[in-house]
Parts: C-alpha cells; structure tokens; sequence
C-alpha cells in the first residue's frame, strides 16, 4: 500500500478528501476515514466517516480482494465528489483501468491513479456490511476477510487436530467471520475470545457465535497491541500476507504474541504451511513443542510454554 498512498499524496495530497481503505503518509491529511483494519487504523488521525457527509474528493486504495474494492468503488459513488481510485500494479491497476474507463489516468510506481466517472461506478455495495456469502450459509461474512466465504482447509485441520474437550479460558486468535470459533464452543471452554485485526471479521464473529455470553470480541493489532492475557489455550492460523504481499514476518509477530499470552503450561494449537519458519522460532518464545504433524500442505503443531 505504501506505494499507492505515495502516489496518491504526489498527485492528491492537498485536497481535504474522505480516504476508503487506506493508510496514513505525512502529505496526506484525509478530512474523514474508513477503515476497518486496524493496523492501518491506528495510524490515521482523522476521524471515522459517518456515513453520511459528503466530500469534493474520495479516495479508494484497491484492495487485494476485487470484489472489496468494488464495495468501496459503491460507497465511493454514494460520498459525493470526485472519485479517484488508486490501484497498484500487482493489484490488478490494467484490469481496473480497463473496466471502469477512467476519465484521466496517470501510472508512476507500479501504480495507477485513475479518476473514474459516477456512472461507471457499481451502485450497490457497502464493504461494512454483513452477510451469508450464499444463499445456504448459516453464517454472515463480508469480502476481504479471510476465506470469507467458507471454512479454510488449514482451519478444518486445526480442528481435527485439537482434543475433544479444550476447557478453561480461551482464545481464537486471528478469528475471521469466527467458523472455527463456534466449533470450539461446542468443546466445554468457559470463556472464548476473538481477536481479530479487522473490525469486520469480529463482528462477524460475534454474530457467528450467535453472540453466545462466554464470547469477547476484541478488535486489536496482535503486531502492536496485547491480548489480555493467561489463556489456558489459543488457536492460531497465523497469516503471512500483508496488503497482498509474503510477509513472514507478520506470522513470527503473532506467534511471539500467542507465546507471551498463555499462562504457563497453557497450549497453544497452530495450523500453518509447511513451507513457513515457526519450528526454529519456538524455543526462543519459551514454547516447548508436543505434538508436530504434517497434512496436505500445512503443518500442525501442538505446543506447551514452559513453566
């Protein structure tokens, strides 16, 4: 993303314009914002948009999920002013360029900035907005968080892979719309809760877990903010993308976090693929390894922090 706000603050810094999905630069001062990641959230002092006041400009970052950024495009439409959508390259920039007939475009930094006509815009969509991703769902979710509209293959093993009865006090870190989660209340634990860097996938959650009163939602950045801490377990698919893009790191961040929030002899249960470096990580986080098993791709690992 910091080459499309790079771009976007060359071109549009000036304007006092209502940023969706976007992220913070010090030549862009955004009069409203909408985003519900919080790791870019935390980073934008302008207040949340209401909804309902209008703009001479919006802005759109193109997101990796076409279907998101097309919510946005919608909402974008409905802001009033001009709309100006910023698309990098690996993101599918030509593909937009090409189905929306931008009335100027300008390319610099693999990236392309497009000002884009109100009547080319979708006229439906709202990217805040809950609901079964198909007609037989028995859960709601929203494009743009993780497989949104299914139970991932790696979370159907976690699940396989964790004992019948997990009780005591938990968590589901990196919850998604929460289709693990409710499989895990279903196995005697006292208290459950999700945590999730996007505002979305919490409350979707929540709602997924039929806001069941052993629940807490909690929208953090697990890379800059705690849990609360002395779990007797957590459950973690760590992600290793960020805007799109490999980034081990952001994996190693979260373990490191799961690792400082369990009590001792807590456990923590992880899925994760084959290929990713957790295994030589877990020593240095005090985090003794039980139980390793390799499946289809990924890897489940069982481990118990040292007392």
């Amino acid at each position: 993303m910091r080459a499309a706000l790079e771009v976007l603050a060359r071109q549009r810094g000036p304007v006092p314009a209502l940023q969706l999905a976007g992220g913070a630069h010090p030549e862009l001062r955004p009069a409203a914002v909408l985003q519900p990641d919080r790791s870019q959230r935390l980073n934008l002092e302008a207040p949340d948009w209401d909804g309902q006041q209008t703009f001479p400009e919006v802005h759109v970052l193109a997101t990796p999920s076409r279907e998101e950024t097309r919510e946005y495009l919608a909402l974008a439409r409905r802001a009033g002013g001009r709309v100006f959508l910023c698309a990098e390259n690996r993101l599918g920039a030509d593909g937009w360029r090409k189905q929306l007939k931008p009335i100027d475009s300008f390319s610099q930094n693999h990236c392309r900035l497009m000002e884009l006509a109100r009547d080319t815009l979708p006229d439906q969509g709202d990217p805040l907005a809950l609901r079964p991703p198909y007609l037989e769902a028995d859960f709601v979710s929203c494009p743009g968080l993780f497989s949104w509209d299914r139970f991932d293959p790696g979370s159907q093993l976690l699940l396989d892979f964790l004992p019948a009865q997990l009780p005591g006090d938990g968590a589901d870190l990196g919850c998604g719309p929460g289709l693990l989660a409710r499989q895990l209340l279903k196995r005697g634990c006292r208290h459950l809760d999700l945590v999730d860097v996007d505002q979305r996938a919490v409350r979707a959650a929540w709602a997924n877990c039929a806001h069941d009163e052993r629940c807490r939602p909690l929208w953090l950045d697990l890379v800059k903010e705690k849990p609360p801490g002395g779990y007797d377990w957590l459950t973690l698919n760590p992600p290793f993308h960020g805007s799109g893009q490999e980034d081990r790191a952001l994996g190693l961040a979260l373990l490191a976090r799961a690792a400082g929030a369990l009590r001792r002899s807590g456990t923590l249960w992880m899925v994760a693929n084959e290929h990713l470096p957790y295994q030589e990580a877990l020593g240095p986080l005090n985090l003794q390894l039980i139980e390793v098993r390799q499946q289809r791709g990924y890897k489940l690992f069982q481990c118990r922090k040292n007392a």
